[in-house]
């Protein structure tokens, strides 16, 4: 009899502290169930409603796009410091972006009527397309509207070996 007493015992013990460990992981990370974030301020792209999610998955979506982190565009001196500020417009690099986003929405407007497809059907221009990875958008050789090679430059603009290129 005592050993099912203990048995019982210990396994009420590890159900309880699975239990515990299964809220902990449930519970909001450095909130402890306090207030909700403020709402977001100063959109002027996204709809003044847009979910703080949505805003921070697209946000990261331009990072990856671009090869850079949030200090890109706004003041943000890391996780939870106080002076991050994502709101003000300090940095001319945010109202670019801002430039920016207006453009390829124009561009995914325009699109399924120049492809003349429907809107679920036609591609989708993206941040990537052009940037690939870097904040300069980068053309590739050959494509139309792309500036030709310098005179005298080998494969892929490299400077050619040999003799200075002609005057």
């Amino acid at each position: 009899m005592p050993r099912l007493t203990t048995g019982s015992i210990v396994f009420g013990v590890i159900v309880l502290a699975g239990s515990l460990t299964a809220s902990a992981a449930q519970a909001p990370q450095g909130r402890e169930g306090g207030a909700p974030p403020p709402p977001l301020q100063n959109l002027q792209v996204f709809p003044k409603d847009t979910p703080r999610a949505q805003v921070v998955t697209a946000m990261q979506a331009f990072s990856a796009a671009l090869g850079v982190t949030c200090n890109h565009c706004h003041v943000f001196n890391g996780p939870g410091d106080p002076m991050n500020d994502f709101a003000g417009d300090t940095k001319p690099t945010k109202n670019m972006a801002r430039a920016m986003m207006r453009m390829v929405q124009d561009m995914n407007a325009k699109v399924p009527t120049a492809v003349n497809k429907p809107p679920d059907q036609a591609a989708r221009v993206t941040c990537g397309m052009c940037h690939r990875g870097a904040t300069t958008p980068s053309v590739a050789q050959g494509t139309p509207g792309a500036p030709p090679p310098p005179r005298g430059a080998g494969p892929g603009g490299a400077p050619a070996g040999g003799a200075p290129p002609a005057k």
